[in-house]
């Protein structure tokens, strides 16, 4: 079977000590996009609907599609033992759909992040990662793939297999309430991308959303954090319906799998396995990536 490792989603913060810095550089950023001829309209929101404080959104689109979104605002931390109260302005960037399959727009959203990131590099401008989609892209039907966590993570619940969702093309890993999302650290789920993007031909999509908790706390080793949780996770071609409900009422019997009930039930025998050279490589491009390669 067919498949292949993606990057969907990146999402990347430049951090400023005060709001002068903090505007210069945006407005860098937005003169970049105009020279690429793309559309950017702007929208303030409330922090939240008690609060007269605003966050300014920016989208950025080409032929009515949103190709980038562009927050800034600010957050403070004090220190508990000097009672110093530091400030931090921002700037998070998001790029999305950068694998839709639809070819031009690919192509130019994927042009779009890395001419940000060459922007930032040959400016001197230290940027960090706050997001990353990693995906698992297989040429199969949806009915075709069962996806499901084996290293479950204490006070994280989970669903069942044969639990009725909310969607039927689609399958969530992990049961997080909707107002509770962004704050987890990751999440996965598997769906039918070619129902989602009109596509003429079968293909099914794993997600893992890594999410900005998990970029703060794999700081040190962020790839060896992308490994530990693409780990977590068994991808499998299961194209024999009897097969795999088979698989799924073994694995809903067992509260903790072991590495032995794993090997016991096969799961590798079916599995898709992530290519973490396709990550690394992406991630190294947009560090090292400059405005003088591009040209």
């Amino acid at each position: 079977m067919k498949y292949q490792t993606t990057i969907d989603t990146v999402g990347i913060q430049i951090d400023a000590v005060n709001e002068m810095n903090r505007n210069m550089m945006l407005e860098g950023i937005l003169a970049l996009y105009k020279r690429e001829n793309l559309y950017i309209a702007f929208k303030d929101y409330p922090v939240n609907q008690h609060s007269n404080f605003y966050i300014r959104e920016y989208h950025v689109y080409t032929n009515n599609i949103v190709v980038a979104n562009i927050k800034t605002g600010s957050f403070s931390i004090k220190d508990t033992l000097t009672n110093v109260v530091t400030t931090t302005y921002y700037i998070s960037l998001e790029f999305a759909g950068l694998m839709r399959y639809n070819q031009i727009l690919d192509q130019i959203t994927n042009s779009t992040l890395l001419k940000t990131c060459a922007y930032f590099n040959s400016k001197l401008i230290t940027f960090k990662l706050t997001g990353l989609d990693v995906c698992i892209d297989i040429n199969t039907k949806f009915d075709n793939v069962l996806a499901l966590c084996t290293k479950k993570t204490p006070k994280t619940v989970y669903w069942a297999t044969f639990e009725e969702q909310v969607y039927p093309t689609t399958t969530y890993i992990e049961k997080i309430k909707h107002n509770k999302l962004q704050q987890a650290v990751q999440r996965a789920y598997l769906y039918d991308k070619a129902v989602k993007e009109g596509l003429e031909y079968n293909l099914t999509r794993f997600e893992v959303k890594l999410q900005p908790k998990f970029f703060n706390k794999n700081r040190e080793n962020v790839i060896l954090g992308i490994m530990n949780s693409l780990d977590k996770y068994h991808v499998m071609y299961v194209p024999n319906k009897k097969e795999k409900q088979h698989l799924m009422k073994e694995y809903d019997s067992h509260s903790i799998l072991r590495q032995r009930d794993i090997k016991k039930l096969k799961f590798d025998s079916y599995r898709c396995y992530p290519d973490i050279s396709v990550v690394v490589g992406f991630i190294n491009r947009m560090f090292i990536v400059k405005e003088d390669d591009i040209k």
